[in-house]
């Protein structure tokens, strides 16, 4: 394209100087003391017009070529755009006004025309309307910068999904817009979310892990700390869980873990948060609860497993020997409560197992002997 701009210039200089030639010719005659006047005023009106012409010719070739190269790279480029394996669309302030084939399947629909004068919103859904509503202020405060962003999208099937685009400002068609080039990150999105989740999750029943728990615990602490409230934490190991595991195998036991969680669940219900730390041990932490509450919880759990647990037909037996300690009292630091209630557990397995034991109690009863 530049060669084309180069030669227009180049040819419009020479129309002017010919042009200029034939203006100013008794004046080029008298500035060079020409002896032959006619001669050179007869070549001039004769030869400038040839050389006028053909420049003029020259030009509009020239021009006509320019023309041609930018049709030819604008259908290059369109048929890029609709080969592209990502979603292509260009918009102006929300409305569609150009998108792809493969845009228009991603929006889940067969034909691109259906998307064409629809606004961009009426697709976003409602978790994602901020993240619309701060891009385009940063749009219309930075035209000239690429954005990068995320969203969760509605697709015209009603199918949810998660977008990853770049917003460019570009021109098209005479008028400034922004270009988006969107690609499907749903299932990335999703393989991420499982990772965290699984960073924070048991994998078997599905309750909080050992490093969830202790997370929250540290955070009640700090909370419990300013507004001078007591925190709970049971310590539960299940007695008679190795024996079911050896009679009736791991499959049945993992059964079993799984149910027991969901007793454990039930019986907590809003006041706390239930945790597996491994194995058969569970950690429940409760925010804002008295003694009394904790003991309360204890007792439930233990009577939701006097009845055996039946799997596949064979009946399991396991019982809960639960440990109990406070904050502040029994511990200023997250290791140091979960410590004290596991020792508070100890003591309620020497105490015949299927039992509950308070730290507090064990420290009297130690001061005594």
């Amino acid at each position: 394209m530049k060669i084309y701009v180069k030669r227009i210039i180049i040819i419009s200089t020479l129309i002017i100087v010919s042009s200029l030639f034939d203006i100013l010719d008794d004046t080029i005659i008298r500035i060079f003391n020409f002896q032959d006047e006619g001669t050179f005023e007869i070549t001039v009106d004769f030869i400038g017009p040839i050389i006028e012409v053909s420049l003029m010719f020259w030009a509009l070739l020239s021009g006509k070529k320019a023309v041609c190269q930018i049709k030819n790279e604008e259908e290059q480029y369109k048929r890029l755009v609709q080969l592209s394996p990502e979603a292509i669309l260009i918009h102006k302030k929300g409305k569609i006004i150009y998108i792809n084939e493969t845009g228009a399947n991603l929006f889940g629909l067969s034909s691109a025309n259906d998307l064409i004068n629809r606004n961009l919103e009426e697709f976003v859904h409602h978790d994602s309307k901020d993240i619309i509503k701060k891009l385009k202020e940063n749009s219309n405060q930075f035209p000239n910068r690429e954005f990068n962003e995320q969203i969760k999208f509605r697709r015209a099937d009603g199918a949810m999904i998660y977008l990853e685009f770049k917003s460019t400002k570009i021109e098209f068609k005479g008028q400034s817009v922004r270009e988006l080039i969107a690609r499907d990150i749903t299932i990335q999105k999703h393989e991420l979310d499982n990772v965290k989740r699984l960073a924070f999750e048991d994998e078997l029943t599905g309750l909080p892990n050992r490093r969830a728990i202790m997370d929250k615990l540290s955070q009640l602490m700090k909370t419990s700390k300013k507004e001078q409230t007591k925190i709970g934490v049971m310590f539960i190991d299940l007695d008679g869980f190795k024996q079911v595991n050896d009679s009736l195998g791991h499959d049945c036991g993992d059964i079993l873990l799984k149910q027991v969680s969901k007793l454990f669940q039930k019986c907590v219900a809003e006041k706390g948060i239930v945790a597996r730390l491994g194995g058969d041990e569970f950690l429940v932490i409760f925010d804002q609860i008295s003694d009394q509450d904790c003991i309360m919880v204890a007792e439930k759990m233990i009577e939701s497993l006097n009845s055996p647990i039946i799997i596949f037909g064979k009946r399991a037996q396991v019982t809960p020997s639960i440990g109990i300690a406070l904050y502040p009292q029994h511990g200023l630091e997250a290791t140091e409560l979960i410590k004290n209630a596991d020792m508070a557990m100890y003591q309620a397995k020497q105490r015949g197992k299927n039992n509950y034991q308070i730290y507090e109690t064990l420290n009297k009863r130690n001061n005594i002997i």
